[in-house]
């Protein structure tokens, strides 16, 4: 989604940078330690779900801290956060922190403002992302960009055992989505793609996998803004986690389980102009529901303040 807001509001986004902090948020039995670029990681804590296996059920302090986004405008995307440090960035702050909630505000050194706003959703399941990504610079950004990227190193079964899924309607690219990978062993500079399962649904792929996605948003004015939402939770089953997609109206997702599939850890993304699906099936299973809704288009809003 788009819309256009006014350079006033433009910096008052700005303005929300404050003292550098990092923090723990929770969500019933699922936690996350986020650093104030708004990536994951921070005080020891990456994605926890409690009772989950040895080590707390962290699923990504298990080997490499590879999880991390990037945001790429005029052709540059060397602006990304990743394993705990950041390349790009002039500012990064945290603010409107609770034991819940937080927002992350970066400023990248092309001019763009980006926001990750993180809050509980009810059932303790997921977290919610509203990310929102502004022009701030001086002139017209071309090809903006986003990409997530995302090791999952779930017990038991991690480095090689692990099962990874990922789901896009019709297969990327559609909507928004322009890539996705099973590859998240690289920095997330979202003019880069991976060819690891490159393009493709993949169901219970086995090994040392996580996942990666970029997406596009075409040209930003001066202070206009794309957006949309990132969902990421964890369950003790596939079924509950692929609930929990379903009824926040997800469009496209990633999971990984452990190798013994008693837990799973995921990604699900809406607002990138795809169906979203009721009952999220697993990818193994699509064949059954038929693809119709393909021709459906992007789903996009403009508004001047």
């Amino acid at each position: 989604m788009r819309f256009t807001t006014s350079i006033l509001a433009a910096c008052a986004t700005l303005a929300i940078a404050g003292t550098a902090q990092a923090t723990t948020i929770t969500n019933g039995d699922i936690s996350m330690g986020l650093f104030d670029n708004g990536g994951l990681g921070s005080g020891g804590v990456g994605f926890r779900l409690a009772g989950a296996g040895d080590t707390g059920g962290d699923a990504i302090y298990r080997g490499c801290l590879c999880e991390g986004w990037g945001a790429a405008a005029n052709g540059d995307g060397n602006h990304y956060v990743y394993g705990g440090s950041a390349t790009g960035f002039t500012s990064a702050a945290m603010s409107d922190v609770t034991a819940s909630s937080a927002k992350s505000t970066v400023v990248t050194s092309n001019g763009l403002t980006i926001v990750h706003n993180y809050s509980a959703v009810d059932g303790g399941t997921l977290f919610k992302i509203d990310v929102v990504i502004t022009n701030t610079g001086g002139a017209t950004a071309t090809d903006v960009r986003y990409a997530r990227t995302l090791d999952w190193d779930v017990a038991p079964g991690y480095f090689g055992e692990n099962y990874t899924s990922i789901y896009v309607p019709g297969v990327a690219p559609e909507g928004n989505i322009l890539h996705t990978s099973s590859n998240p062993f690289d920095t997330p500079n979202p003019m880069l793609t991976r060819s690891q399962e490159a393009n493709t649904n993949i169901s219970d792929s086995i090994g040392d996998k996580g996942s990666y996605f970029i997406f596009g948003f075409g040209d930003l004015e001066i202070g206009e803004s794309a957006e949309f939402t990132t969902y990421i939770g964890a369950a003790f089953s596939v079924r509950t986690l692929l609930a929990a997609f379903g009824a926040v109206d997800v469009e496209a997702y990633s999971y990984t389980t452990a190798s013994d599939r008693s837990t799973v850890y995921g990604y699900g993304f809406a607002g990138l102009g795809l169906p979203p699906i009721d009952d999220v099936p697993e990818p193994a299973a699509l064949a059954l529901f038929g693809l119709g809704v393909l021709g459906l288009g992007a789903a996009r809003r403009r508004r001047k303040a």
